[in-house]
């Protein structure tokens, strides 16, 4: 596997988003290993009066460097990006390669690394944050003293919290989701939604007999969720942090469902997700099949105790499917062991993201 940095951003339409499908087609060719903040800043080297927002992140990678070059164009030509000859001009999607491995690249279509990082901070501020001992091949400088160094007086600043007003925190059963949302809610004073899901007298009986319950079960839970979700999102508060969110209700179909259901289901699903606002930010959890059952025991809800090992990893497969197609901004943390302060620990690194 190659190991590469990238720098996405973009100053035209919605800026988050189309960095958000920037990165759902990335994935396709790559796994994303580190992704930095998301920064504002004016416009280098130009005079637009639409400010940026950029990001960078590191992949890991079968493509060479030309072809993954190849494959990032072609991810800016299906976001909308026309290149030109001229320089620093506005665009709804960028997606420059910093460095390659450790390699020296100078060919028509690219160059390794990027020739202009070091005068950036627009791309160093992020850089440092996830890669600050990373030496640069060819100026033998670590990407931590060149952001020090760099004299670009431009403005770097953490994009706004206040876009992150909706705050939907997923995860498989027993990842501990509620609890994270309750921790967010304190620190940032926000309205705490949580999931209906003991209100549900269908629920005992679907781990009883699943074949019977599934399709009825499913369907309660998409209509109270999108009843519950349609009237909170339209409430005044700052920020509203949700232990759910709807598109859990595909996930899960997908899994008991048989495929005839799951048709119908997928249909409907589509209707009324259609009518619900996207959340601002998707925060998931994720750990292993046995942290999960050792906290869906000390929990110890009755009708849980039946629930397999292999349930919990078809539904993980399905979770890793969804949220790869989803075009929302997301956060993903994985927990190797459950501790006394995990969820505070990982409240403290989602306030850092998005402060």
């Amino acid at each position: 596997m190659n190991r590469s940095f990238l720098c996405l951003g973009g100053n035209l339409g919605d800026r988050l988003e189309n960095i958000e499908k920037a990165l759902v087609r990335i994935k396709k060719f790559a796994k994303i290993v580190k992704r930095s903040s998301i920064y504002e800043t004016q416009s280098w080297g130009g005079s637009s009066d639409h400010l940026y927002l950029n990001m960078c992140v590191e992949i890991h990678t079968k493509l060479d460097a030309p072809d993954l070059m190849k494959t990032l164009l072609q991810v800016e030509k299906e976001l909308g990006r026309t290149r030109t000859s001229k320089l620093n001009t506005d665009r709804s999607i960028d997606i420059d390669v910093l460095f390659f491995n450790d390699s020296l690249i100078k060919s028509k279509i690219l160059q390794v690394p990027h020739p202009r990082l070091h005068l950036r901070k627009f791309v160093l501020v992020p850089l440092a944050e996830i890669a600050p001992k990373f030496v640069h091949p060819k100026l033998k400088k670590t990407i931590s003293v060149l952001n020090k160094q760099c004299k670009d007086k431009l403005n770097v600043t953490k994009f706004s919290p206040e876009r992150f007003k909706v705050i939907c925190v997923e995860g498989n059963i027993g990842s501990g989701k509620t609890t994270l949302a309750g921790d967010l809610a304190k620190e940032l004073d926000a309205l705490l939604i949580e999931e209906r899901f003991e209100d549900n007298i269908l629920l005992p009986s679907f781990y009883k007999d699943p074949k019977q319950f599934a399709f009825a079960l499913e369907l309660s839970f998409l209509l109270d969720r999108f009843e519950q979700l349609q009237k909170v999102m339209s409430l005044k508060h700052k920020h509203i942090i949700c232990d759910y969110s709807i598109y859990k209700c595909l996930w899960f179909a997908k899994v008991n469902l048989k495929k005839y259901q799951y048709k119908a289901f997928k249909e409907l699903f589509t209707l009324v997700s259609g009518a619900l606002q996207k959340p601002d930010l998707f925060i998931y959890l994720e750990t292993s099949v046995g942290n999960l059952k050792n906290n869906i025991s000390k929990r110890g809800r009755i009708y849980e105790k039946g629930i397999k090992t292999d349930y919990l990893k078809k539904l993980d497969k399905e979770y890793k499917k969804g949220l790869a197609k989803l075009s929302v901004p997301q956060l993903h943390y994985s927990i190797n062991s459950y501790g006394k302060d995990t969820s505070k620990h990982i409240t403290k690194q989602v306030l850092e993201k998005i402060k």
